[in-house]
């Protein structure tokens, strides 16, 4: 009987612990449901706030489901995102926390490129474009942004390699060979503009910067009567093209037209009477027609807005001797070595 009594209270004993058990799963479970339907969904918050215009609940929303996915690209790119306008300093902490080794990556550094751009932060614009062109060689933005970045800040050399991918990944786009003249330009390569202007001028036959381009460009190698004939077209286009009125003067100077040359000049300095270059040219006109003093008075009326041009002062300087003053030759000669000693780029002392 006492078995029986036994039994019996065991029996009872595992029912409340099978209950209790129960009690405890079913408990979990309602725990995990309030979790997962329950808990504020942040992503619909913040979509709901951006729909009225609200950003600041929307980043807000977003910052708080940050607290609890600290490691969520999907929410610190979408933060970037909304703030960027607004706020590009914020925007860009939360781009650098995606990791390189997070597929996103790459999308990331391209948006940390374009706001450092935007912001002129360059050597962060820089740093993002390299490692964008690592990843992706054939990114002809990534190339494109990078050698205009250098081209903008005076490094022709590294721009040159980078303008040359771009017009690779992109044979259509004009512009492209337009900065690879400027740059070829720059580098003091006169010669090596024209193949890229003319890749311009075969895509837009009528290209007007290609064409004055090119005009420039063929002026500076000697080629005097292709110089013309691309300054005529310029100027069929536009008249009053200052540019373009220099060039047509100084390649009939060069040819021996001498009257033409005036008539041409004379064009220019009418339109733009300030113009250095057309000042120079003036300057060396009447210099051919022995009337030094007139080119010297002439250059000498925009010293104050000229007086740091280098070539400027070259051509004051001539002048200045021709007319037989020597003293004041002498006086322009030591300004301009002082202004080419100031432009001149610094002599590192660390010497290997």
């Amino acid at each position: 009987m006492s078995d029986v009594k036994e039994k019996q209270g065991d029996s009872t004993l595992l029912r409340k612990i099978v209950v209790t058990g129960v009690g405890v799963v079913f408990a979990t479970a309602l725990a995990f449901a309030a979790h997962w339907f329950f808990t504020p969904d942040f992503m619909q918050q913040a979509t709901e706030a951006l729909s009225v215009g609200d950003q600041d609940a929307a980043v807000a929303a977003l910052k708080s489901h940050l607290q609890k996915a600290p490691d969520s690209t999907l929410v610190k790119l979408r933060i970037a995102s909304i703030l960027k306008e607004s706020s590009p300093d914020e925007a860009l902490e939360y781009l650098y926390q995606v990791s390189p080794a997070d597929p996103q990556r790459l999308y990331a550094v391209q948006q940390i490129a374009l706001l450092c751009l935007a912001m002129n932060r360059t050597d962060e614009a820089e740093k993002a474009l390299l490692e964008l062109i690592v990843a992706e060689p054939d990114n002809l933005g990534a190339q494109l942004a990078l050698a205009e970045l250098y081209f903008q800040n005076k490094k022709p050399e590294a721009a040159l390699p980078h303008a040359l991918a771009a017009a690779r990944l992109g044979v259509d786009r004009t512009q492209t060979f337009l900065l690879i003249a400027e740059i070829q330009d720059d580098l003091q390569h006169p010669a090596e503009m024209i193949e890229p202007l003319q890749a311009a001028l075969k895509i837009e036959p009528d290209l007007y910067d290609a064409h004055v381009n090119l005009a420039y460009a063929f002026h500076r190698i000697g080629r005097v009567e292709e110089a013309e004939q691309q300054a005529r077209w310029c100027l069929q286009a536009n008249p009053l093209d200052v540019a373009a009125l220099r060039i047509l003067a100084s390649a009939e100077r060069d040819q021996g037209r001498f009257d033409d040359a005036e008539k041409s000049l004379a064009a220019a300095l009418q339109v733009s009477p300030e113009d250095v270059d057309c000042r120079i040219l003036e300057a060396d006109l009447l210099l051919y027609h022995r009337k030094p003093k007139e080119a010297y008075e002439s250059l000498k009326g925009i010293y104050e807005t000229q007086k740091r041009t280098v070539r400027y002062l070259g051509a004051l300087a001539r002048a200045a001797a021709s007319a037989g003053d020597r003293e004041e030759a002498r006086r322009i000669h030591e300004a301009l070595s002082k202004l080419l000693n100031e432009k001149r780029p610094a002599v590192s002392q660390n010497f290997p």
